[in-house]
This record gives structure tokens, sequence and C-alpha cells, in this order.
């Protein structure tokens, strides 16, 4: 079982960065037990960039215990001040970065990653890529 002290401060840190971006408090809160209560798939951004395309190609041919997930916060990133990047540890190969957390959800998830809280990811599928010229892409699953 979790520590609930753990819990609850996840919970008012990432409510607290809501709260901020304009939530009403109630909704907030509601929100952050939601997303601390349940895992939350999200779709990976900025899997087109550089090249990430032959990366999530390459990804996709390995087997999932080959693969381990991190979210890391991105300070460096001039586009946004809460990026958190989704970076996959390619067991004997080496690290990935195949993007980022989508901005609605990194502004809560950099608040809980500044705080030293945690967080699991694992790569759900590689997606898309179906026919010519249509972008791979990368579903994520985050728990708290």
């Amino acid at each position: 079982m979790r520590d609930i002290h753990a819990i609850r401060k996840t919970v008012a840190v990432m409510a607290n960065q809501l709260h901020k971006l304009g939530y009403s408090l109630s909704k907030a809160f509601r929100t952050a037990w939601r997303r601390t209560k349940e895992s939350m798939t999200c779709r990976v951004s900025g899997v087109t960039y550089e090249k990430r395309q032959q990366l999530l190609q390459f990804i996709a041919s390995r087997k999932p215990e080959e693969l381990t997930v991190y979210l890391q916060r991105d300070r460096a990133n001039a586009y946004d001040k809460y990026a958190v990047a989704v970076v996959i540890d390619i067991k004997g190969i080496g690290y990935a970065h195949i993007g980022y957390l989508p901005t609605g959800l990194s502004q809560s998830m950099a608040a809980v990653i500044d705080k030293g809280i945690p967080l699991k990811a694992t790569l759900m599928q590689i997606i898309g890529g179906y026919g010519y010229k249509e972008n791979l892409g990368a579903l994520v699953n985050i728990a708290i």
C-alpha cells in the first residue's frame, strides 16, 4: 500500500498547479484525485521533430520488456517552461528521446516531478504508420 502522506502531497501539488491554470479549487482537487487514483494514457507530442520517427520505428521492433519509460523535466525547453520529456531506455542500446507530454497534462505533472514525487510510465504501443506519409506516434500510460 502506498504511503498516504505521499499521496496527499501529490494531490495537493497537482491541485495547486491546476488551480493556477484556471480550474476552480474543487474541480482542481477532483481532477488531481482522479489522476492519482487512476492511471492516465496520453499520446506523446512532438514525435515528428528531428529523427524521432526513425526512433519510433526502431522501438516498435523491440520487445516490451526491453523498454523502460522515464519522464524527465526539460527546463531548457524554450517553448514550454513546463515541458516533460518522454525518454525510453532501450536495454543494451541507450536512451531515446521520443517527445513530450501534451501541454495540458505536462503543466500539472511538471509540478509533481519538481517536488520529487516519482511517476511510473509505460509505453502502451506505437501507433500509426499504416500508410505512406502517415506518421508514427506513441501512447504512454502514467501512474502516480
